[in-house]
């Protein structure tokens, strides 16, 4: 089992620094957020529902988002972002962080989130409160809740691999021990990663190169078949799995590779398809705004959005801990 490639790959890309990195940087975050809060209304719903309810689809942000509380997807991705901002990625450090969230916030948390964090303030360690919620319900475990929030990993380590691919799946088992979560969290930093350094992402690649590391064989079924037909194939609503981290890594992949190069296009048509929508709006959210900066978010949605000036604060800051 070897992830060698995989870090070599994000390595070679990384060599070189685009002219446009801190745009692309701050896009990743706010992407995050404009993705997240472009979804909340529609979360759980139908594809049909969010057709009939929305008339075709959630445009606009609430412009309530202005006085409330992040949502899970940006609160959570905002923790990491300053867990690596401030100082090597701990494990322990990373728990008692996300208890803090959620003992002062907790808005929109996960089941699974919800479970792990009453074990670490139980008195459980956070080397084992994600594994024995999981081990207590193995056929619900991969939810989608640490790949909406790694974006800040590929930001923090987008020219070296070997610390991105540990920090990734160290951000996943803090409280998503599965290894389809913790894969596909690898996978969608080594996604940003390549984008933000202006590198392809070519699934067939990323595919082989996690075949290579022994996750498990559902990961890379899932990239080949995010290169082939529409959105519409992932079933997005289906209520059985909409919150299936595989589903959230399609997604992620599928606007990475998307040949439509517009933020308010991609972000509609996937908040339109309803699910979990929040969360997939987020991690679209983030895969353009690395591919195309800030700049391409609609300014009317940042508006109605607390606290982006944090935001880009926090993406300067990896970007300045990335060049060092």
């Amino acid at each position: 089992m070897s992830v060698q490639e995989l870090e070599q790959w994000v390595d070679s890309a990384g060599a070189g620094e685009p002219e446009s990195l801190e745009e692309l940087y701050r896009g990743t975050l706010l992407g995050v957020a404009a993705g997240n809060a472009l979804g909340i209304p529609a979360e759980g719903h139908s594809r049909r529902s969010v057709e009939r309810s929305f008339h075709g689809g959630p445009t606009e942000v609430d412009p309530s988002e202005q006085a409330a509380p992040w949502d899970d997807d940006l609160a959570q991705t905002a923790v990491l972002a300053e867990a690596l901002a401030e100082g090597e990625l701990d494990f322990e450090d990373l728990a008692r962080r996300f208890v803090t969230w959620g003992q002062t916030n907790g808005r929109g948390i996960g089941h699974l989130t919800s479970e792990v964090l009453d074990q670490l303030t139980g008195g459980e360690s956070a080397s084992s409160a994600a594994r024995i919620v999981w081990e207590r319900r193995p056929l619900s475990s991969a939810g989608n809740g640490a790949v909406m929030r790694c974006s800040p990993v590929a930001l923090r380590w987008r020219v070296s691999g070997r610390n991105l691919v540990r920090d990734a799946r160290t951000s996943a088992l803090v409280t998503h021990y599965d290894p389809l979560c913790e894969w596909s969290t690898v996978v969608m930093s080594v996604t940003l990663a390549l984008l933000l350094s202006g590198a392809p992402v070519e699934l067939d690649r990323l595919a082989a190169h996690i075949d290579a590391t022994g996750a498990p064989d559902e990961v890379a079924t899932a990239i080949r078949a995010a290169g082939r037909g529409g959105l519409r194939g992932f079933e997005l609503d289906d209520p059985m799995d909409m919150g299936y981290t595989i589903k959230g890594m399609q997604v992620g992949l599928w606007a990475a590779t998307s040949a439509d190069a517009d933020f308010e296009a991609v972000l509609t048509e996937v908040v339109g398809e309803g699910g979990d929508t929040d969360t997939n709006g987020a991690i679209a959210g983030a895969v353009m705004g690395a591919r195309l900066g800030a700049g391409a978010i609609p300014g009317r949605w940042l508006d109605n959005i607390a606290r982006t000036d944090r935001l880009v604060e926090l993406a300067d800051a990896l970007l300045e801990k990335a060049r060092y």
